[in-house]
C-alpha cells in the first residue's frame, strides 16, 4: 500500500511554528526548515517531502509549491501545513538523511521582502524619542526649524491636534535588507565624531504579508493575511533625520533607507497573536532585550521592553487595513509595528559607533545580531551634500525657518 504521512500529533514542540529558510548552494532548489524543540533541530521540508513521495505517498501539489518559501508556506492552507508537521515529526522520529539539517546552514534572512512599510503604534517610543531630538537638534543647528515646525504645524493642520487618530508609517526599501550576522554599512551622510555620533538602533516586530489583501481591505481578508512575525533592526541616521523632517518636510528620504537589518526566524502569526490583540505578542506581551558589545541598554525604568506596551495608536488588524486601503496588499509585503519604548539609543540618550556590535532579542522570535561598519573615507554630512550642479544655491536655514514661520 502506498505510504501516507500521519496525522499530525499536537506535542508542545510543534505549537510554537519556527521557519527559516536553508542556505543551498543552488538558489533554484530552496527550502523551507521548522524547528522540533524536542529534540533542537532544524528540519529541511523540500527534501522531507522529496522522500516521502519516493516511498509512494501521493502526491500533493501545494504542499511541494509551499515548502520552498516561507512567504508561501505561511499563506497555505492550515491542511497543506498539518501535512507538513506530520512529515517533520516522522522525519526527526525516524532520523531521515537530508532531512535534519544543522542550524548553521541558515539563510541570514528567511525572505527577501516585496515592500516594506514601518509604522509607529506606540505613543511613548513618539514621545521620548521627541525628547531626545531637542539636545540632537541644538548640536547640529535645527533648533529653529523645530520651534518654527512646532508652531506652524497645528495652524496648517488642525488634524495634527490629534497625530493618533489614524497610524502613521514610512515607505522604507525592502532592497537594503540584510540579515543576522552581517555587517551594516555606515551612511556616508551620518555623523560618526566630533560633536556625536547620531547612528540609531531600533528593535521592532514585523508582520508579514502571506495572502492578499484587497483595496478595500475587508476584515476577513486582513485577519487571513497577518501569516506571520519577524525581529528587525530599523537603523536610523538621526543628525539626517532631523535635517529631512524640518528642512525638507517630506519624511524619511536618506535616514532610514541604508539599511534594515532582520532575524533569521519567523514564527507563525497564530502562535503569537488572535484578531483583538490577544495573544502573546500584543496581549500579555513578549520580553524586548538590547545590548551594545554585551551590555544591556535600557530605559530610566530599568526594565527590559514589553511588545504589549500601551496605549497603542490602533490594533494590528487596523493597521493593516490602513495600509492596504486603496493600495492593496501582496504576500511577501512587510509591515513595522513601531519601536518598542525604551527599545532605541535616541530615547535612552546613547547612540551606535563604528565597530559596535548590537544584538535584539524577543522572547519567542529569537535574537538578530549586527556589527556597524566602518564611517566611509569620502563622508559629506547630510545638510552639506549639494545636488544643484552649479545652480544658485538653495535658501539658508534661517531664512527657510523665517518662511515657515510665515507661512503659518
Amino acid at each position: 500500500a502506498p505510504h501516507r504521512p500521519g496525522k499530525a500529533r499536537r506535542r508542545a514542540n510543534w505549537l510554537l511554528m519556527r521557519l527559516c529558510a536553508l542556505a543551498r548552494d543552488d538558489p533554484s532548489a530552496p527550502s523551507v526548515c521548522m524547528y522540533d524543540a524536542s529534540s533542537e533541530q532544524w528540519v529541511a521540508l523540500v527534501p522531507t517531502v522529496q522522500r516521502c513521495y519516493r516511498r509512494g505517498a501521493l502526491r500533493n501539489e501545494a504542499l511541494v509549491a509551499a515548502v520552498r518559501s516561507v512567504v508561501a508556506f505561511l499563506g497555505a492552507d492550515f491542511k497543506v501545513r498539518a501535512e507538513a508537521v506530520a512529515l517533520a515529526q516522522q522525519a526527526v522520529a525516524e532520523g531521515w538523511d537530508g532531512s535534519i539539517v544543522d542550524g548553521s546552514r541558515m539563510e541570514s534572512k528567511p525572505f527577501q521582502p516585496l515592500s516594506f512599510r514601518d509604522a509607529a503604534l506606540y505613543p511613548r517610543h513618539l514621545k521620548q524619542s521627541t525628547a531626545g531630538f531637542v539636545p540632537l537638534m541644538c548640536v547640529h543647528g535645527h533648533l529653529l526649524q523645530a520651534v518654527g515646525m512646532l508652531l506652524t504645524k497645528p495652524l496648517r493642520l488642525p488634524d495634527g491636534l490629534n497625530p493618533a487618530s489614524r497610524p502613521a508609517y514610512y515607505v522604507g526599501n525592502p532592497l537594503t535588507f540584510i540579515g543576522d550576522g552581517e555587517t551594516v554599512a555606515w551612511p556616508s551622510h551620518c555623523d560618526a565624531g566630533g560633536r556625536a555620533s547620531t547612528l540609531d538602533y531600533e528593535l521592532e516586530v514585523a508582520v508579514l504579508i502571506t495572502r492578499a489583501v484587497s483595496r478595500r481591505a475587508f476584515p476577513a481578508e486582513v485577519a487571513a493575511a497577518i501569516g506571520g512575525f519577524v525581529l528587525i533592526n530599523d537603523f536610523s541616521a538621526r543628525c539626517t533625520q532631523a535635517d529631512e523632517l524640518l528642512s525638507v518636510g517630506f519624511g524619511f528620504v536618506k535616514s532610514k533607507s541604508f539599511a534594515t537589518s532582520m532575524a533569521r526566524e519567523v514564527v507563525a502569526a497564530g502562535d503569537l497573536w488572535q484578531p483583538g490583540d490577544t495573544g502573546p505578542l500584543l496581549g500579555t506581551g513578549l520580553r524586548c532585550d538590547v545590548s551594545v558589545n554585551g551590555e544591556p541598554r535600557r530605559g530610566s525604568s530599568g526594565r527590559p521592553g514589553n511588545t504589549a506596551e500601551g496605549p497603542r495608536v490602533c490594533s494590528l488588524e487596523a493597521l493593516v487595513a490602513f495600509c492596504a486601503l486603496d493600495e492593496g496588499l501582496q504576500p511577501g509585503e512587510l509591515i513595522g509595528l513601531g519601536t518598542v519604548p525604551d527599545c532605541c539609543g535616541i530615547e535612552i540618550g546613547r547612540m551606535l559607533r563604528p565597530g559596535d556590535e548590537v544584538s535584539l532579542r524577543v522572547e519567542g522570535l529569537g535574537s538578530l545580531t549586527n556589527i556597524i561598519g566602518a564611517v566611509p573615507a569620502a563622508a559629506t554630512p547630510f545638510k552639506q551634500i549639494n545636488c544643484s550642479a552649479g545652480a544658485a544655491p538653495p535658501p539658508g536655514r534661517l531664512r527657510t525657518a523665517l518662511s515657515m514661520l510665515l507661512s503659518a
